[in-house]
């Protein structure tokens, strides 16, 4: 039990230890999860009107791009750059922060899906996600479980769009 009082900083790191330590099955689905939410909770902030149903893969594009370049190619390019790389080049200029990385790889990943306002924002809080989560697995089991943990999430989130 916590002594003291509460305070989001705390919640935070017990998330993190959290994250760390569960069974890689266990931080996948939560995550995919969180994932989801996290674009729901952009789109009742950012307002319905634009839809992200229609910034998301539609599926024009993804019959010429290809199910294996969405599902696999670019998650696996941007979990490398957008978590692994960023994370790991900002990790060397401020050693000690957690936060810092974090907030840079999701600006990355974010930076990366502008198809709309709306999708910008959902994806910069869905980046939010995987690099805190990211990062809280990296720093307990090491870069393979952390790079393919969410190289999954991401390729299961993309499948999941390019079928609907």
């Amino acid at each position: 039990m916590m002594k003291g009082k509460f305070t989001t900083g705390r919640l935070l790191q017990r998330w993190r230890i959290a994250l760390g330590c569960m069974p890689w099955w266990k931080f996948t689905a939560l995550i995919f999860i969180v994932s989801f939410a996290a674009k729901a909770i952009a789109i009742l902030l950012f307002g319905f009107t634009t839809g992200i149903e229609d910034a998301d893969i539609d599926p024009e594009r993804a019959k010429r791009i290809g199910w294996f370049v969405t599902v696999v190619v670019a998650p696996l390019l941007e979990t490398l750059i957008a978590q692994a790389l960023v994370i790991w080049l900002v990790r060397k200029a401020l050693p000690k922060s957690f936060w810092w990385p974090v907030i840079f790889s999701a600006g990355v990943f974010g930076g990366g899906h502008q198809l709309s306002p709306v999708y910008l924002v959902c994806m910069l809080f869905v980046g939010l996600v995987w690099a805190f989560a990211y990062l809280s697995r990296f720093e307990r089991r090491g870069f393979v479980q952390a790079f393919w943990s969410i190289f999954l999430i991401h390729a299961l989130n993309n499948a999941i769009a390019f079928i609907l």
